[in-house]
């Protein structure tokens, strides 16, 4: 019995096995042309592994996500699916229909107008003349950037380029959608109204996102591909892709490595807790944050995060001074720099401030139900009477990065607060008197 027919949403539209793709790296403009007229075909450029050995599946019905450093290998993979590039070898297999959005604008002839190019476009998808007029008005109107439609596309601003693009991608209900980052550049309506789309096309097509959102990857992506150094790193849960992805970026080792190699030299110790790095501290240095190290819930070092979740924080601090009024606290961050939350030992109501020496300063919070998205967290410690008066003498600027995740749940503006009363009640009126 053929399982993939009886169950549609089970049918596997994208196959990469053992992919790799070489690139030549030639260092200077005549190198090229040795090489082309070498008589014993000697090499006079280097090799260049954007990918090597990548393997994976997806099937109708699954949205995944495709995250990595700058340089992994997502682009070069992408080109790959969609067919602009071929691997050098390996192999890729599509079902059905592809439309992709990659580069922003590419496809399009810039000295003709937005509708020839959705025409063109059409006609290169092998879509007939009347199919072409049929899809046409729903195009434009998702795309909705009006008389700009019958200008030439070299005066379209970049949110007009994706509107135009991405309304041409999903028009033709493709069964396999890859898409690489471009929408991002689009404004944040438009950015809702392809969001749905792709929710609703993931019901039936198989998805690839590539993306640097992670907040689009827990809300669209119950499966995540990472890519490093253009291997690839890890294939599973969201969640975890996400965890393994900031140790990357903080330069700890892979989860499933239990060796040390990527971790900077002496930036962990024995004890387990970190060094911070020079370019994050600030302040009179009259205390010093000499180490520090924090966990959420049991897990120390961990970049997921959720509403009733503790996190925990340990400096281990010196004092060149001794100081009666110490304060000690944090500020939370959101990525563009905007203050989310915070609070201090002396606006929670804590009086023991006396330092002498070296010593362990703790303490921890609960993490609140906040929208989705990366947060960054500044311990740090200071001294004085009042908040708004004290002495900055060590801040960690920005050490803790912290992704809040709802799991799905949906977030208004920053924050919710609950509804503490509802209740319905009926009432009689008189029609004349409303």
């Amino acid at each position: 019995m053929d399982t993939d027919r009886n169950h549609p949403q089970q049918e596997i539209l994208v196959e990469a096995e053992d992919l790799e793709k070489i690139y030549p790296l030639f260092f200077r403009k005549t190198d090229r042309i040795r090489e082309a007229f070498s008589f014993f075909g000697r090499p006079h450029h280097r090799e260049f592994r954007a990918l090597s050995g990548v393997s994976f599946r997806v099937r109708r019905g699954e949205c995944v996500g495709i995250i990595g450093r700058n340089g992994a290998g997502k682009s070069t993979l992408l080109k790959l699916l969609a067919g602009v590039t071929g691997p050098s070898s390996g192999t890729v297999r599509l079902q059905g229909t592809v439309s992709s959005l990659l580069e922003l604008g590419a496809g399009f002839q810039p000295d003709r107008t937005g509708r020839e190019n959705v025409r063109l476009n059409l006609a290169l998808m092998g879509r007939s003349l009347r199919e072409t007029e049929q899809l046409l008005p729903g195009i434009l109107e998702f795309a909705d950037i009006g008389d700009f439609i019958d200008q030439p596309v070299r005066n379209y601003s970049s949110g007009m380029f994706v509107r135009l693009a991405f309304s041409l991608a999903v028009s033709v209900c493709p069964d396999v959608l890859i898409i690489d980052e471009a929408l991002t550049v689009g404004d944040a309506i438009f950015q809702i109204k392809c969001y749905n789309r792709i929710r609703k096309m993931a019901e039936h097509a198989a998805v690839l996102l590539v993306t640097h959102d992670m907040k689009t990857l827990t809300s669209f992506c119950t499966r995540t591909l990472l890519l490093h150094e253009g291997k690839l790193l890890f294939d599973g849960d969201t969640s975890r892709a996400m965890v393994e992805y900031y140790r990357l970026c903080q330069g700890l080792p892979h989860a499933g490595d239990g060796s040390m190699r990527h971790a900077p030299e002496g930036s962990i110790l024995p004890q387990g807790f970190r060094t911070p790095p020079a370019s994050c501290i600030s302040g009179a240095q009259d205390i010093r944050i000499l180490r520090y190290w924090y966990q959420v819930n049991e897990k120390p070092f961990a970049e997921i995060c959720e509403a009733g979740d503790v996190v925990s924080i340990r400096l281990l601090v010196r004092a060149i001074r001794p100081t009666d009024r110490l304060i000690a606290g944090y500020q939370v961050l959101d990525r563009c720099g905007g203050e989310v939350f915070g609070e201090t030992s002396l606006t929670s109501g804590f009086s023991d401030t006396c330092l002498r020496g070296d010593a362990l300063i703790s303490y921890y919070f609960v993490w609140p139900e906040v929208r989705e998205g990366d947060y960054f967290l500044t311990p740090g410690i200071g001294c004085g009477k009042e908040v708004l008066k004290q002495t900055e003498q060590c801040w960690l600027n920005r050490v803790i990065h912290l992704v809040s995740t709802t799991r799905g749940k949906l977030i208004y503006g920053i924050f919710n607060v609950p509804i503490q009363q509802f209740a319905i009640r009926t009432v009689r009126t008189e029609s004349e008197h409303l």
